[in-house]
């Protein structure tokens, strides 16, 4: 009787691959001088990217199983790869905030601040120095939500796939 691949090793080389395809645009954007753009085309691209390996992890596996694949390895897949990705993400960001551009917390703290006048012009200039000053002081407590909606994402895009390829 054949066993199935373990589902660790696929985890962490495809979570490190979307982790590092993920950085590699971050840079580019940087270099670009576009990292605080907010183009729905750039935040497309950087939730296809994980999403893609994941697809294509769940696809590997299933070739490496003998053209198996259960809806739980599917799910497990998806998870995890995306929860590497996200830790190896964070650390990047972590880095980047801190050494590569040491002005992106008060950059993106007027940013907002920007879009909310544009929103809400209504809103008393107090109340909107408060948020950029929350912005700016929190930041760091924003990086578990990252981690738990990178979960609930490879949770859902490892559901969709697995019941597209354990169909096929």
């Amino acid at each position: 009787m054949e066993t199935s691949p373990k589902l660790g090793p696929y985890n962490y080389r495809f979570g490190a691959i979307a982790a590092g395809i993920s950085i590699i645009f971050s840079l580019m954007l940087y270099f670009m001088d576009m990292t605080y753009d907010q183009s729905p085309v750039i935040k497309a691209v950087q939730m296809i990217i994980p999403v893609a390996v994941v697809i294509f992890a769940i696809i590997n596996f299933k070739k490496d199983n003998g053209g198996l694949l259960s809806l739980k390895q599917a799910i497990k897949l998806g998870t995890g790869i995306f929860l590497i990705a996200g830790i190896i993400g964070l650390f990047y960001l972590a880095i980047f905030i801190n050494a590569i551009e040491p002005d992106f917390i008060s950059k993106t703290a007027q940013l907002q601040v920007e879009v909310l006048w544009e929103t809400k012009p209504e809103l008393d200039e107090s109340i909107i120095q408060l948020q950029q000053d929350n912005t700016e002081k929190y930041f760091y407590v924003s990086f578990p939500f990252i981690l738990i909606v990178n979960v609930i994402f490879g949770l859902v895009t490892g559901l969709i796939t697995g019941l597209v390829a354990k169909k096929s």
